[in-house]
């Protein structure tokens, strides 16, 4: 009788320490969800979805559309000249040049309709997350638009002239805000930041980049 009594303590001692073992497991993943939930929204204004043994616990939702991380302005500069030739020689009188500059407001960011998803190990609580490439989320005129024109005589600049440049001035602007850095810049701030938040919890996140990764054009 004593020895049976002494297997059932065993035993219940063994299913108490089990116990709470789960109990302090699921606290902790629990704790861990919740502060993943917490440090996207603060950062990134959605919640990603969140999975946990391959199951997913929490699903994807934003109360906003896109949002912008990192925005700079840039005046930018478009200019040509024109001149009549005859065989190969300049006629005089016909030289014309138009130049056109305004400054731009360049936003760079994320779209939030696309998946943003973080997976917890249940056993080391390591976080790997999964998430768009940011891009240029907008570039818009910020400023009064300067014209210089100088006409010639012979050679008159036309309404068609004028607004092809101020069409190519957009186009400028969109092509020197996608060759910028600003959609690494956003990369980096947003993994920063989450890395900074989640560090109060003792972890880090390692970001997986989906999609074409951003590559700007070095200008000499």
């Amino acid at each position: 009788m004593k020895h049976y009594l002494g297997v059932c303590l065993v035993l219940v001692t063994l299913a108490a320490i089990l116990f709470f073992a789960l109990h302090g497991c699921v606290a902790a993943a629990d704790h861990t969800i919740e502060r993943v939930r917490d440090a996207f929204a603060q950062v990134l204004r959605v919640q990603p979805q969140i999975t946990v043994n391959q199951r997913v616990v929490m699903t994807q939702t934003a109360p906003i559309a896109e949002l912008a991380v990192v925005t700079r302005e840039e005046l930018v500069t478009l200019g040509f000249t024109e001149h009549l030739e005859v065989l190969s020689m300049q006629v005089p009188l016909t030289e014309k040049a138009i130049t056109v500059e305004a400054p731009y407001r360049l936003k760079a960011g994320f779209d939030l309709r696309e998946p943003f998803s973080v997976e917890i190990d249940p056993n080391t609580h390591q976080l790997q997350a999964s998430m768009p490439h940011a891009k240029i989320l907008s570039v818009e005129q910020a400023g009064n638009l300067v014209y210089h024109a100088e006409d010639a005589v012979l050679n008159r600049i036309t309404d068609e002239e004028r607004e092809k440049m101020v069409n190519d001035l957009n186009a400028a602007a969109r092509d020197s805000a996608e060759k910028s850095t600003l959609k690494m810049d956003a990369e980096q701030q947003v993994t920063q930041r989450l890395n900074d938040l989640m560090s109060h919890n003792g972890q880090s996140v390692r970001i997986e980049w989906a999609g074409t990764p951003p590559s700007p054009v070095i200008r000499p």
